[in-house]
């Protein structure tokens, strides 16, 4: 989930080129509460603020179902309320290797 447009396509493109399917780019709050409720997935890659709207409600009920996810972010740890805090966060600018490592090991927990 990515609001900025060359952001989401260079995710987009990164992921796809690291052999991952992909479920969006949703570029709002409520789009993406929608496909997380009706698309298999297997790990969520959020952005906080999504066009003046805050993720935490989507990110709160994925932690509840038991689905990883890591904030693509500006933000720090410390922007974030407190349930939130321990998730994993990769800061924006991203570095494509930094992020495909977190996903891996996100991935192998589950």
């Amino acid at each position: 989930m990515e609001d900025e447009y060359l952001v989401a396509c260079l995710l987009e493109e990164d992921l796809l080129s690291q052999g991952y399917e992909l479920v969006g780019p949703c570029t709002t709050l409520a789009s993406a509460l929608d496909a997380s409720r009706r698309e298999p997935f297997d790990l969520a890659v959020l952005d906080i603020n999504l066009n003046g709207e805050m993720s935490y409600p989507l990110a709160e009920e994925l932690v509840a179902r038991g689905v990883p996810l890591l904030f693509l972010t500006g933000y720090t740890a410390g922007n974030l309320p407190e349930p939130l805090r321990a998730l994993p966060r990769v800061s924006k600018p991203y570095d494509p290797a930094v992020l495909a490592r977190e996903i891996r090991r996100l991935l192998a927990t589950r």
